[in-house]
């Protein structure tokens, strides 16, 4: 079993941790300077979808999973960026499986994404949160903590529980 995370390019990681930064060697010779890990994201700004329909497209247009946004359900929504933009942020959950792989992911190259499917396997994440060298945000780290939680106490929802927002 594994989670299923992208790998993505971030300018703003790039310049802050390779162009700015002049101490740290090592982010300097990385070949993932300026990636970070994330959960499959993206911006809602499809007219006439809901914040749920346009999460399962992301899975898809950055995973290559293909699921039915019924199957998706929200685990929680945050707020990031409090000082500065206040973003919205939804947490959603899926079970897929390989026979769901429909595509080979990656994001839109129209877009000019470059992400890379990138699996952590259930039992690696302990070791995950614990390591502290690893560009990610915030979000990801919530959404692992909350599988973990909902691992340890049988509280994972079945594959095709309804979402609980109200969308």
């Amino acid at each position: 079993d594994a989670i299923i995370l992208v790998r993505q390019f971030r300018p703003a990681v790039y310049y802050r941790d390779v162009i700015k930064n002049t101490d740290d060697t090592n982010k300097k010779s990385s070949e993932y300077a300026g990636f970070t890990l994330e959960m499959p994201a993206g911006l809602v700004d499809k007219t006439g979808k809901s914040r749920v329909q346009i999460a399962a497209e992301e899975v898809y247009e950055e995973t290559g999973y293909r699921v039915d946004a019924k199957d998706l359900t929200l685990i929680n929504s945050y707020r990031s960026s409090v000082g500065l933009i206040g973003s919205l942020h939804d947490v959603y959950y899926v079970q897929v499986k390989e026979n769901l792989r429909e595509g080979r992911g990656g994001g839109l190259a129209e877009d000019g994404e470059n992400i890379e499917v990138v699996y952590l396997s259930t039992e690696d994440v302990d070791d995950f949160l614990r390591n502290s060298d690893k560009v990610v945000p915030a979000g990801l780290l919530f959404g692992l903590q909350w599988f973990q939680y909902a691992k340890a106490t049988h509280k994972l929802p079945p594959s095709s529980e309804q979402p609980r927002a109200k969308l």
